[in-house]
């Protein structure tokens, strides 16, 4: 398997936990104010990846914490998560997991700018096409409101978060960044409450949300970061798109939202982009193989 294949096996993991993840933090949300499910959350997910680090001998010296990029890294990844719960309860599931989707169209730019990463054009025409699936999704006729700024903000973070992973050194495990960042999380929870509704004792089905989206954390974070630092940005990040048909099919399961056909057109998009994409990716490992040089017995 490639470093691309693994990249884009990570991804798929790692967007299928977020998406159920952001379904148990809106579900709680209807309970509980937006600092109170952060700071709890991020204490159950930190406490479940520090078990983690512990138990792989991840561990490293937590002056690793305390570098440029690393703290730049948790920072971008508190604000985003701060930015993502407050916005679940405000917004729809899809429209959040939808705005979401154009972070991979700008860390596209970003590695191009940033690190050098070879960006072919066939690569951008894929990544194009699932953003204006993601358009067809979402149909803005009206804007956001006011609720727009949360989304705005959302995305920026989202954006400065996975560029950032993409700088860390390779020998840092990526479970050693996930709790750190769930850490981090759960500190920038104590900045919302100020300007948050009273804490309230969360029932045992809140607890069960928090607990399972917790979980998720553990699992989404750990694949993503790993997606992140393997293979190329412009080959993983399109198969990130899975997230959108996924909230829409939650969606109605959970609340009876059902696509429409422009919708419907979208979601054909989104998911025809990544499956483009991936099908280069393997038509490029075929030519790869048939064309490297065989070695005879005698050599």
């Amino acid at each position: 398997m490639t470093e691309n294949l693994r990249g884009i096996v990570a991804v798929l993991v790692a967007s299928t936990a977020f998406v159920l993840n952001d379904v148990f933090v809106k579900l709680v949300s209807a309970e509980l104010p937006s600092g109170e499910i952060i700071i709890v959350r991020g204490a159950l997910a930190t406490a479940m990846l520090a078990t983690g680090v512990v138990a792989s001998g991840a561990g490293r010296p937590l002056k690793l914490l305390f570098t440029p990029m690393m703290l730049l890294r948790l920072a971008s990844a508190a604000g985003a998560t701060v930015f993502i719960v407050i916005s679940l309860r405000y917004l729809p599931l899809a429209t959040v997991i939808t705005v979401l989707q154009v972070t991979p169209l700008a860390v596209t730019a970003g590695v191009a700018i940033i690190f050098g990463e070879s960006v072919g054009w066939r690569r951008w025409l894929a990544a194009l096409t699932g953003f204006l699936g993601v358009v067809l999704i979402v149909k803005p006729d009206g804007g956001l409101g006011a609720a727009a700024y949360l989304a705005l903000a959302m995305l920026v973070f989202s954006t400065m978060r996975d560029l950032t992973t993409r700088g860390l050194h390779h020998d840092i495990p990526s479970i050693f960044v996930a709790a750190a960042s769930a850490a981090a999380i759960m500190l920038a929870g104590l900045l919302v409450i100020p300007f948050d509704e009273p804490w309230r004792m969360p029932t045992g089905l809140a607890w069960g949300f928090m607990t399972a989206s917790a979980a998720c954390l553990f699992v989404a974070n750990t694949s993503m970061i790993m997606a992140l630092r393997t293979g190329e940005m412009s080959v993983i990040a399109p198969f990130r798109y899975v997230m959108v048909p996924l909230s829409i099919l939650l969606g109605y399961w959970l609340w009876g939202d059902i696509p429409d056909a422009i919708a419907s057109l979208g979601i054909g998009l989104v998911l025809a982009a990544g499956l483009h994409t991936l099908h280069r990716e393997r038509r490029g490992l075929t030519r790869r193989r048939t064309a490297a040089p065989q070695r005879s017995p005698a050599e």
